[in-house]
């Protein structure tokens, strides 16, 4: 079978040489459709788009807490004064009982001083070992440190009332337990048959707790 013509169709003339075919008077241009864009319509007084405002949160650190610390820090060091400060052969020292000691000791010297500065003419020196000096020099550190952190306790309650921080006196008083810790190191001295020998031996606990409690003392 043969197609037959469309109604919408016509056939092409074709002319002479050189012209061109005659247009179909039915041939229409290809139209563009555009395909239209719904339109937002917008009631007055209504934002087009509301972007949703970031939530910010702030975080507040508690400062009483930090405040409570220093506190702590010097109750330890008053409650150290009761721990042993001494401990030799069973017997322990406490720090308020060596605190006397030393108070009984300074008193006789001063005593013994003035009779004994007239028979100092015909006086020695004894060279000692660098061990046996730093021995005396921990021993003196352990007897006087009583006094010295008792009030080092009561000045950072004073300074901690006035609405200041007492690092500066923690960290003097920190050095100080450093100190002995090094100076009780090189005295170390060797006696014979009973080893060696050094105020680690004899320091009783009441003073490393009073001397590191003030770590407590550096928070601000």
């Amino acid at each position: 079978m043969q197609p037959q013509p469309s109604e919408y169709t016509q056939p092409v003339q074709y002319t002479q040489p050189g012209q061109y075919p005659a247009p179909n008077q039915y041939a229409q241009p290809a139209a563009q459709y555009v395909q239209p864009q719904p339109v937002q319509y917008v009631q007055q007084g209504q934002p087009m788009q509301q972007i949703p405002a970031q939530k910010v949160v702030y975080v507040t650190q508690d400062k009483s807490s930090n405040k409570v610390v220093p506190w702590i820090g010097v109750a330890i060091i008053l409650v150290s004064l009761f721990m042993p400060y001494l401990s030799f052969m069973g017997e322990h020292v406490s720090g308020f009982e060596l605190m006397g000691m030393v108070g009984e000791n300074m008193g006789d010297l001063s005593d013994d001083g003035s009779s004994d500065s007239d028979s100092d003419s015909g006086s020695s020196d004894v060279d000692l070992p660098v061990e046996f000096v730093f021995f005396g020099i921990a021993a003196l550190m352990v007897g006087f440190s009583p006094i010295i952190f008792i009030i080092s306790a009561i000045t950072s309650a004073l300074v901690l009332l006035l609405g200041k921080s007492p690092k500066a006196i923690g960290v003097l008083h920190m050095s100080y337990g450093l100190i002995f810790l090094v100076v009780a190191l090189i005295g170390t001295i060797d006696v014979g048959i009973l080893g060696s020998w050094s105020m680690y031996d004899l320091t009783g606990v009441g003073f490393y707790i009073g001397a590191f409690a003030s770590g407590l003392l550096f928070i601000k």
